[in-house]
């Protein structure tokens, strides 16, 4: 069963660090599996159990830790240093994942990029994420710097409590959410565009995810929930201690 083995790293693969902005990088890996297409079959097996998570624009699967025992062992040795992390102590989580809303769907939220906030002094989020889709036009990732960070961290805030207010909030501070609901893909005033990594099958990117970032989905109509047509990824998060004394 492909539930039961371990999906094997490339010897073979290439490193490529793609700076984004001040002391943050991107890893790029490419052809970072040995037989990508075991984790697409994998991926196939367990199609009908892929489910709609809250703040994920389409479905999501979490596949068994055994599955990814040597991807976490390439992060801890490969990834710490380029990342300034610490081997031990290192918090998995992981899903397969298909996003698949056309831009109606969205939330206010989700039209815009995100971090993955620190939750504990001295450490940070890394995440992984592995493209598994033969089609580059179903999009890459794009790399962002808030410009207004202070109205962001004030409609995070209205979503929890009033969800309904949060669009008329960003509507009338923004033109952004006055125009159609699109993913983001571009600079504007809320944000500005520093880098995107354009998805190729089989490669991983590896960043800090206190950068902000989002999928750079310029062709939505694209996106399905079908396993062997669809944007499929493997997103692996990694809480990690920090190296570095900033942050400590």
């Amino acid at each position: 069963m492909l539930d039961t083995i371990p999906l094997k790293v490339n010897p073979n693969l290439t490193i490529e660090i793609n700076p984004i902005s001040e002391g943050n990088d991107c890893v790029v890996v490419d052809n970072f599996l040995a037989d990508p297409e075991k984790a697409v079959a994998y991926a196939s097996q367990k199609a009908s159990e892929f489910s709609s998570a809250p703040d994920y624009p389409g479905v999501i699967y979490p596949p068994e830790a055994l599955l990814m025992d040597e991807i976490y062992r390439f992060i801890r040795k490969k990834l710490n240093k380029p990342l300034s992390f610490f081997r031990g102590s290192v918090r998995f989580s992981t899903y397969f994942a298909m996003a698949s809303l056309s831009p109606d769907e969205l939330t206010c939220l989700q039209r815009l990029c995100h971090t993955d906030p620190k939750l504990v002094k001295g450490r940070r989020n890394i995440a992984a994420l592995l493209y598994l889709f033969d089609n580059p036009a179903l999009g890459g990732t794009g790399f962002y710097r808030w410009k207004e960070t202070q109205a962001i961290l004030d409609a995070t805030a209205i979503a929890q409590e009033t969800p309904d207010k949060v669009l008329p909030f960003l509507q009338e501070k923004f033109e952004t959410f006055r125009a159609p609901a699109s993913y983001l893909t571009q600079s504007n005033e809320i944000a500005e565009l520093l880098h995107a990594v354009p998805a190729r099958f089989n490669r991983l990117i590896v960043y800090a995810g206190d950068i902000p970032h989002s999928a750079y989905i310029e062709e939505p109509d694209l996106l399905t929930t079908d396993v062997s047509t669809g944007r499929l990824t493997l997103n692996c998060f990694a809480n990690v201690l920090t190296t570095q004394s900033a942050d400590e």
